[in-house]
């Protein structure tokens, strides 16, 4: 009876500390800059990236978009670079080269 009761205990103990996060619950334990991102957070970091960001730690800075893993100040690269957006190299995009929206005919023969 005595360990019965004790095994209760212990397991309600790691339910109750095991359900406390929704994010380990989904398996994503992604921490940017000192703080686990929430699943809108990740979200938002996904489309950034153009993929889903693995499990881990990471800072992020977010004015350049230059990342790195947490404790190595080395950057590893732009957050954007699977995305195929230019970087300073190859052809620059139509809105960097004022073609997005022009009044110009390109393309049209004229």
């Amino acid at each position: 009876m005595r360990k019965t009761v004790l095994v209760a205990g212990l397991v309600a103990l790691l339910l109750t500390f095991s359900g406390t996060d929704v994010v380990h619950a989904q398996g994503r334990w992604v921490v940017v800059n000192g703080a686990l991102q929430s699943p809108m957070d990740l979200a938002l970091l996904d489309r950034y990236a153009c993929t889903v960001i693995p499990n881990g730690s990471y800072w992020l800075n977010y004015n350049t978009g230059i990342w790195g893993y947490a404790n190595d100040p080395r950057p590893m690269g732009y957050i954007s670079a699977g995305c195929g957006q230019s970087s300073g190299s190859g052809r620059p995009s139509l809105s960097e080269r004022g073609m997005l929206y022009s009044s110009q005919p390109w393309g049209r023969g004229k």
